[in-house]
């Protein structure tokens, strides 16, 4: 992929992950009538669904935060140590806490039983790709480790995606909140993942022809 191209993709990415995070730092001031939890008003006190909901914040905006450093070869090998502890906090981030409490979640997910299937499958498929990225890189298979890497940060960044497309749809679908909700629960990480098994492949498909022409 052109450098050009590349660093486009990382600056806008890294932006959006930033304005999230920013955003959701409001959340910190534990209040329960902020943003989302407006909505949630009539679960915003269950004993499970709101410890559930702060542990998957907090770990979410380290998760969304740290990802985007962890991609940069010159951050990689010039500051080693920063990247492995980076590493660790991201992945038991997810394997700890952000994915088991998104599966909580996911049964209280506004737009009934396809908005939780949705939620649900996307814990799961957030809690194994970054299970196999560990595993990887324990068997220093680097580039299998960043293959997976990028899957795992493609579901962190469904949180992102989320908000872009819930106003995007709703220029399209009128009076349907309902089928906004589903679709994005859904459109949110596939969309990431599509994105992600692209740029897998072109990366796969590059380093067969050098291998080819050397």
């Amino acid at each position: 992929m052109n450098q050009g191209i590349t660093w486009t993709i990382w600056g806008l990415m890294t932006a959006l992950a930033l304005v999230l995070f920013l955003v959701t730092a409001e959340y910190l001031t534990f209040r329960p009538d902020v943003n989302f939890l407006l909505v949630k008003q009539d679960i915003v006190n269950d004993t499970l669904w709101r410890p559930a909901f702060y542990v998957h914040v907090i770990s979410g905006m380290a998760v969304i935060l740290i990802g985007p450093f962890q991609f940069l070869k010159w951050f990689r090998h010039k500051f080693i140590k920063w990247h492995r502890l980076g590493g660790k906090i991201y992945a038991y981030g997810i394997l700890v806490l952000a994915a088991p409490s998104g599966l909580i979640m996911a049964f209280y997910a506004e737009g009934g039983i396809w908005s939780t299937v949705a939620f649900l499958v996307m814990s799961i498929l957030w809690f194994v790709t970054t299970l196999m990225a560990v595993l990887k890189i324990r068997q220093r298979k680097t580039e299998e480790h960043r293959v997976w890497m990028m899957r795992s940060y493609a579901l962190s960044f469904a949180a992102v995606t989320l908000r872009l497309l819930v106003p995007l749809l709703s220029l399209y679908i009128h009076n349907n909140d309902d089928l906004i909700t589903v679709s994005t629960a859904w459109l949110s990480w596939l969309l990431n993942l599509l994105v992600a098994e692209g740029m897998i492949f072109a990366m796969q498909r590059r380093t067969n022809k050098l291998k080819i022409t050397t």
